[in-house]
């Protein structure tokens, strides 16, 4: 049974994916979970399922596929799937969880390649060495880590698929804009989201469970900044070149209501913010823009300011 066909009122049963559960306490008291289940397609639905026991919070956690019985509800005007039964799934099920885990579209090695080919191309030695270090010291975890935990390239392996992809946009724009200094914006796109890895808490499967106390308490920025300034004492890295790389670090979310104390102060400071929005939102909206037929709107979705997109019905 296919997410995107539920309606209202109806029973559901099927296969389905655990990408995120939280277990709140009601108000009498009683435990249940607050989850987001997607199908072999990719399509997400919010799920709850009431009064679940201790021995349930130890089974049903992110990463699980899962076999589930209930029906279909709304709530403020979205749809809700309400579980009342619900098992991990056995090999009797013939199911792969390969099949509901949702990748990226280039494969790994590629994307690697792609970026360390790029740093073997700096000619400042003092950013090429601590962009290289700092990169090769995160790149287990880049197989699989995603870009968050909800939003934009929420998937396996999207915070290299979105470094991927900046890295690509900024190659472009070094052909129009020759003033800039290509080491200095490739090595802010490299290195402006790596701090995730340390204020996520992630499966190999891409899950997203938690954010670290330290991702909480300080964020993937402050993260990023101390790292640079551990790492470049280290290496020893030229004093500028270190600064800068943190300011586009600092500022690269542009404002201070989403984590950026200090805006852009140079050009390579600019374009970092504005090609990691692009590729943020361009994201989003072809994944939104997927799961609607042509000719019809999406849903309004928080990460675009709560707009609605229209699904043109022409190539």
């Amino acid at each position: 049974m296919e997410i995107k066909s539920v309606e209202k009122g109806q029973d559901y049963v099927g296969f389905l994916f655990i990408k995120s559960q939280m277990t709140k306490t009601a108000t009498n008291g009683s435990r249940y979970f607050n989850m987001v289940l997607n199908d072999a397609n990719f399509d997400e639905i919010d799920a709850k399922k009431w009064d679940v026991k201790p021995e349930d919070e130890a089974i049903f956690i992110n990463g699980k596929l899962v076999k589930i019985k209930g029906k279909v509800q709304e709530f403020n005007n979205r749809l809700q799937l309400i579980v009342n039964k619900m098992r991990l799934v056995n090999e009797n099920d013939e199911v792969s969880i390969d099949d509901y885990i949702e990748t990226v579209p280039v494969d790994t090695d590629e994307m690697i390649g792609y970026v360390n080919d790029a740093i073997d191309d700096f000619t400042n030695k003092d950013i090429k060495d601590i962009t290289q270090r700092i990169f090769n010291d995160h790149i287990a975890c880049l197989s699989y880590f995603p870009a968050a935990k909800k939003h934009h390239h929420a998937i396996k392996g999207g915070l290299l698929y979105h470094t991927y992809s900046m890295l690509r946009i900024g190659k472009s724009l070094a052909g129009i804009y020759t003033f800039i200094n290509k080491d200095l914006l490739y090595a802010g796109i490299i290195l402006h989201d790596i701090g995730k890895i340390n204020e996520m808490v992630s499966d190999e499967n891409g899950s997203v469970s938690d954010y670290t106390p330290e991702g909480k308490l300080l964020g993937h920025i402050t993260q990023e900044i101390v790292d640079l300034e551990i790492v470049g004492k280290e290496l020893g890295t030229d004093p500028e070149c270190l600064m800068l790389l943190k300011h586009m670090i600092l500022s690269h979310h542009y404002q201070p209501e989403y984590g950026s104390p200090k805006k852009p102060m140079f050009p390579e400071a600019e374009l970092l913010h504005h090609i990691d929005m692009i590729d943020a939102r361009m994201y989003t909206m072809e994944q939104a823009l997927g799961r609607v037929e042509p000719g019809t709107f999406t849903e309004p979705n928080w990460s675009l300011d709560g707009i609605s997109l229209y699904h043109r019905s022409f190539e």
